[in-house]
């Protein structure tokens, strides 16, 4: 790697020094920045920006090119391949992504992870293939608003060659030395299956429908029930021109605090879905606020609130506090975060404002919200949705999930996979599961596993699955409880981020779990004295798996199909140097080690 060279159009900025970690292969360049100007700079190196209208921190370097296959960014999603320099930039600011970029190598090795230190405000990251000389050229700049007092920030290269999970793993420990606020704590109920209405319903919900929807779900082994979009209003075409005032809409739910009572007599948590930033033009405060927005939406029927305004942030955390204990809510679904950013048509400041940067005053807006709420109930689960992940987030919320990707098997596992590696002790959680009417039992199964090292998030109509459907969701919920330790917080090892994570493990206490996506795939059987209790989970459209061994395993193999029958079991079984086993599609093999 090059030296790190700064351009900017500020002041005042300095390089303080450089350290190697102790670790070895870690570097920290730190640097110091304040300004009392306001002036227009350029960034020659990247044509795709537009020119900077306020000051700017420009550091850019290249770093070698040689063994680098793929580059991991917490939003890129099915697309981990390396792109050219003249492509367009990553948009990151505190509720949109996060600072960092992994360059691994054809081994799952890291090669190069860049982290800032700086999260909350916008940032623009672009890492790509120089053609002219094989390099990978980087570009970070880092916009400022308002003038401040000396502020420092730092720029971390790791080149440790581990695994990539590891050291996106040492990232997030960095990240949470650097911030002032704890992570939000994690309550068991986040960790345990969940009911959500979105799919299953859309808005179109009514009280008796839901309830019985929450009874078959209890009854099954989900533990919580999401009531999302449609609770607030009678209009179910899918818009937000209605939401901003968030009453119950009676003609769905004429007690809803009844509702909300049903839902806790079956031992379940309740959580409702709120549209944070959208002020529809249709609600009865609409008048109130219609001057104090970021954006208008005419096709949505909305506005996007400003939270620089004091009277846009006491109106929202006082709508959640009311709701919370009106109907002695568990949490909250806080949507649309990523929808607080500055848009043409976003007012400059005014005096009415207490803050010039718009991810200011989402930070002390949703701190605000998860420390009032949480004073009143302790044990408060607040989740957030894919790209708002990062790490300020997880100081006001405790669970993550995917974005939106209904019945994508693929998607929802890689993006699982990819929340895992960044979210830190953060709950991470499947986008709501959900299949055809007529969908088979095994497809079915193969979803589920698909998510199995998530929190499961249902959205189907239970009542209307056919008998081997629910019998592979309940089977595929109970496992996910009875081994939720090993899954959701074991030590997790992704392969093949360029193949899509086609085998993902997580190991703890003795129990080793795998899960293997593409049909033909050999997985090896870690040989470890420690290790009494293997499972495979057979997530491909084939019925057949793939055991690599030193044929040394001894003990008792078990085959189980989707839906958790038993379909054979043999006793001291050898598994051999490489294997080819039945395992039914969506179904799974148990391996339970012989004492030696």
């Amino acid at each position: 790697m090059q030296e790190l060279k700064l351009n900017q159009n500020i002041n005042q900025l300095h390089f303080i020094h450089s350290a190697k970690n102790s670790a070895g292969g870690i570097t920290e360049y730190h640097f110091e920045y304040a300004y009392d100007i306001s002036a227009k700079g350029q960034l020659k190196l990247i044509p795709q920006l537009p020119l900077p209208d306020r000051p700017f921190i420009h550091l850019y370097t290249q770093i070698k090119g040689a063994g680098i296959i793929g580059q991991w960014l917490p939003d890129s999603g099915l697309r981990k391949q390396l792109i050219g320099d003249w492509t367009c930039p990553s948009e990151i600011n505190l509720s949109h992504s996060a600072p960092v970029i992994c360059f691994f190598d054809g081994q799952d090795k890291n090669v190069c992870t860049i982290s800032i230190s700086e999260v909350s405000k916008n940032v623009h990251l672009l890492a790509g293939v120089h053609e002219e000389t094989g390099e990978l050229t980087l570009h970070i700049v880092v916009y400022l608003s308002a003038p401040v007092n000396p502020q420092q920030i730092s720029v971390r290269f790791d080149q440790r060659s581990l695994a990539f999970g590891e050291v996106l793993r040492d990232t997030v420990y960095w990240w949470d030395a650097l911030l002032p606020d704890a992570p939000m704590e994690i309550p068991d109920s986040a960790r345990l299956p969940m009911y959500s209405t979105w799919y299953a319903y859309h808005q179109n919900m009514t009280d008796q429908s839901l309830t019985k929807e929450y009874e078959t779900a209890a009854e099954m082994g989900m533990r919580g029930v999401i009531i999302d979009d449609g609770w607030q209003t009678a209009d179910n075409n899918r818009g937000y021109g209605f939401c901003g005032d968030w009453n119950p809409e009676t003609g769905k739910f004429p007690d809803f605090s009844l509702h909300i009572r049903k839902i806790h007599d079956l031992g379940m948590k309740c959580m409702i879905w709120y549209s944070v930033p959208f002020m529809g033009e249709y609600s009865k405060t609409w008048s109130s606020f219609e001057n104090m927005l970021l954006h208008y939406d005419p096709v949505l029927h909305t506005g996007v609130l400003d939270p620089r305004y004091p009277a846009v942030r006491r109106y929202l955390i006082s709508t959640y506090q009311k709701a919370l204990k009106d109907w002695d809510l568990d949490g909250f679904k806080l949507d649309f975060i990523d929808s607080f950013h500055s848009y043409p048509d976003t007012p400059q400041w005014n005096k009415k404002m207490d803050f010039c940067e718009i991810q200011d005053a989402v930070y002390c807006l949703m701190l605000e919200i998860s420390r009032t709420l949480k004073k009143e109930k302790p044990e408060l689960l607040i989740e957030f949705r894919q790209n708002y992940i990062g790490p300020q987030m997880r100081r006001f919320g405790n669970i993550f999930r995917v974005g939106d990707c209904p019945m994508s098997g693929i998607t929802n596992r890689v993006a699982i996979t990819d929340l895992k590696l960044l979210s830190g002790s953060t709950a991470v959680h499947s986008d709501m599961i959900m299949w055809s009417a007529d969908e088979t039992a095994e497809n079915a199964a193969v979803q589920l596993i698909n998510c199995i090292f998530s929190t499961l998030q249902i959205s189907v109509r239970l009542n209307d699955l056919t008998s081997r459907q629910k019998k592979a969701l309940e089977h595929y919920l109970h496992f996910s409880v009875a081994y939720r330790d090993v899954l959701l917080t074991g030590t997790f090892t992704p392969s093949s981020p360029l193949g899509q994570y086609p085998v993902l493990c997580a190991q703890k206490n003795g129990i080793w779990i795998c899960a293997v996506y593409n049909s033909r795939q050999a997985v090896r059987f870690p040989e470890n004295s420690g290790l009494q209790e293997y499972w495979m989970l057979n997530g491909t459209a084939e019925n057949t798996v793939f055991i690599l061994s030193s044929g040394k395993l001894m003990g008792e193999l078990t085959v189980f199909d989707c839906c958790g029958d038993k379909v054979s079991q043999q006793s001291s079984e050898n598994l051999g140097s490489l294997r080819e086993l039945t395992v039914p599609s969506g179904g799974s093999l148990r391996f339970r080690a012989a004492d030696l």
